[in-house]
């Protein structure tokens, strides 16, 4: 069985390594991220978050939330039992809320390495504020956007911190996590990036998709990643086969299908149903056996959703934070807007 597994491996490590890499699209936020780019991490915006992080208990996410392995719950194949998604919001990240460069303290070989300019494992808020500020008022429904450059399921919130006089305006993860937003209906959006024929920009209308939402008490509402990622072989085979943590993650992400896949998976052979044709994959690259791989473009499409701001809320200052805790691994991606509540 190992060599099965093994041979993938081999496949997978022709490209050059990345992990589950996203970040915000809307609002705004210092990262740079855009709807236009969607997935696009050239610009390197995509290198915040922490890793190796697992949740401290045991799994509390309802079945119907899960979206890696998703026919197994206990046994040695339950490989993902303590990864961040398996308990939402209670793996701890590194930082302000808000993201480290390159993943924390340590660089590993999965894309593991900060933006230009930045020390790894520097803090987010490190990151100059954009010039114009998104303003939103109290007690209305607003956008907000991610999208992913490597998908690794999983599923996000939206939360708030108001910015104090405090180093990082003492914003923290407990902040964040006492100030969740909810989600406004059952529905999210798939927004394609506008895109170039004949000398004409064109846009594509956006595409509707039930959401699947889950409430996780005393962490707020969250949203399952609606993207399913692939099945090439059983994961659990990479921690059993691998003991160094860069090998386990090169194992596991072709067990996802990286560059095998041209950003949707192969009929019969997604984690769990699609919610449109074609919406689903891990990754992809351009890779020539024996000249190796280039690219950073990530999924064409952005995930939408609507968050209710409270009514009662204080007027300020305040810092959006995106959390996505991954399931297929031990990752937890994090982003920062600025925003002004009236």
């Amino acid at each position: 069985m190992r060599s099965g597994v093994t041979a993938v491996v081999a496949t997978c490590l022709l490209a050059s390594s990345v992990d589950a890499h996203g970040h915000i699209t809307i609002p705004p936020a210092r990262n740079n991220g855009s709807v236009e780019l969607a997935g696009n991490c050239e610009n390197l915006a995509c290198l915040w978050f922490s890793q190796i992080t697992e949740i401290p208990g045991e799994p509390t996410l309802p079945d119907y939330a899960r979206s890696f392995n998703v026919n197994v719950s206990s046994g040695e194949d339950d490989w993902s039992r303590k990864m961040p998604w398996r308990a939402p919001g209670t793996a701890p990240v590194y930082g302000s809320g808000c993201g480290a460069a390159g993943g924390g303290p340590k660089a590993y070989d999965n894309g593991g390495f900060p933006p230009d300019g930045y020390k790894q494992g520097e803090d987010f808020l490190n990151a100059p504020e954009l010039p114009t500020k998104t303003v939103w008022k109290r007690g209305s429904v607003q956008e907000v956007a991610w999208a992913t450059f490597a998908n690794h399921g999983g599923g996000y919130s939206w939360r708030i911190c108001k910015k104090g006089e405090g180093k990082y305006y003492n914003a923290s993860e407990e902040c964040f996590q006492n100030n969740v937003l909810t989600f406004s209906g059952d529905k999210q959006w798939i927004r394609y990036t506008p895109f170039w024929q004949w000398g004409e920009l064109r846009t594509i209308p956006d595409y509707e998709i039930p959401a699947v939402r889950v409430d996780i008490k005393g962490r707020g509402q969250w949203t399952r990643n609606p993207v399913p990622g692939c099945y090439f072989c059983n994961q659990a085979e990479c921690m059993r086969n691998y003991s160094k943590f860069d090998d386990q993650q090169h194992c596991s992400q072709a067990c996802s299908g990286l560059n095998v896949t041209d950003r949707s998976c192969p009929p019969g052979t997604t984690q769990f149903p699609e919610a449109l044709p074609g919406l689903s994959g891990y990754y992809t690259q351009k890779c020539i056996p024996g000249t190796g791989c280039d690219g950073l473009a990530g999924f064409n499409y952005n995930i939408v959703d609507l968050v209710n701001i409270p009514e009662d809320i204080d007027a300020g200052d305040y810092l959006l934070s995106w959390r996505w805790d991954c399931e297929q691994s031990a990752q937890i991606w994090q982003n920062c807007a600025d925003i002004s509540i009236e």
